[in-house]
């Protein structure tokens, strides 16, 4: 943990179309992790792990309307860092004490990638995206 409450959980990769991005970590050593189509998120996610890197949340688009379409017009990319935190409020006032400037990106939702457990996402200001892992992943993804 470090002073706002957060443990590093995985990189975010938003992809037009997944085979290449899991063709590549495969070939790194990754292995599959649980994957899922979010209706609340409005896009499909894979988890994939390795034994010495950090985790990777695949990400990419339903056919259309995804929160992740004009993100992508720049091309593949890691757009988000997320983090566990056991309190939210506490970790987001932390931040914000020590200058940083946060915007939510909406209110906190269940996530299936994680067995319902809360996200939320938040841009900090000439930093970029991070989400919020609301207390322990249920499913260990």
């Amino acid at each position: 943990m470090d002073r706002f409450g957060l443990r590093f959980h995985h990189f975010g990769l938003a992809v037009p179309e997944p085979s290449a991005a899991f063709r590549f970590l495969a070939a790194m050593g990754y292995e599959d992790g649980a994957t899922v189509f979010d209706p609340l998120q409005n896009v499909h996610l894979a988890m994939r792990h390795h034994k010495a890197m950090p985790d990777v949340e695949v990400v990419w688009p339903k056919e259309s309307g995804s929160p992740i379409d004009r993100m992508l017009r720049r091309g593949h990319m890691i757009y988000h860092l997320c983090y566990v935190t056991q309190n939210a409020e506490c970790s987001l006032a932390a931040m914000e004490a020590a200058g940083l400037v946060i915007l939510p990106l909406g209110e906190p939702k269940p996530a299936l990638l994680f067995g319902g457990t809360p996200v939320s996402f938040h841009t900090i200001d000439q930093i970029g995206m991070i989400e919020l892992i609301h207390g322990e992943p249920v499913s260990g993804d």
